[in-house]
């Protein structure tokens, strides 16, 4: 006779980290975290693994305005998800006071602007973890920090910012 079946051990209900939502459709993805930043709500912004975002100067770059936004690759936020955006002029705007920014995993390929741009108040604050930037317009920097509380003149007051990876 066959073994009969043993009940699972498992509690019934885990913690899940797994948001509802991952975006594999860029335009999906941008309109989503410009909607949380219009209700001042932040939130975690999910990729789907191994999506390229395949992007031309006729794409706009995504402005976070809302503090507490996380974007991450996979659940994990790791680059081994291979979370790419590939090509376009500027990838991300930061605006305003927001702190609590996270990128998580992401690989920015061959922007040919500034691929993330801070452009917020000097209070505001980002974190980059994980992140890798290659191919790009080498007269940019990859991430430009622009505090508007100290001069007019934004090309001047441009400072590249120096970005570290972290490996677990």
């Amino acid at each position: 006779s066959m073994p009969s079946a043993m009940p699972s051990s498992m509690p019934l209900s885990q913690p899940r980290s797994i948001p509802s939502v991952t975006f594999s459709e860029y335009d999906l993805f941008a309109e989503a975290v410009a909607e949380a930043g219009s209700n001042g709500k932040g939130g975690v912004f999910t990729i789907t693994p191994n999506v390229v975002f395949n992007l031309t100067s006729e794409n706009l770059p995504i402005v976070i305005n809302a503090s507490d936004t996380i974007i991450q690759c996979g659940t994990e936020g790791s680059r081994n998800e291979n979370c790419v955006f590939l090509g376009g002029s500027r990838h991300f705007e930061l605006a305003g006071s927001v702190t609590g920014v996270e990128l998580k995993g992401l690989t920015f390929i061959g922007a040919t602007d500034v691929s993330v741009g801070a452009f917020g108040s000097s209070n505001a604050s980002a974190t980059f973890d994980d992140c890798e930037w290659s191919g790009q317009d080498t007269s940019k920097a990859s991430v430009l920090i622009y505090s508007g509380d100290k001069s007019t003149d934004s090309e001047v007051n441009l400072l590249p910012f120096v970005y570290r990876l972290y490996r677990n």
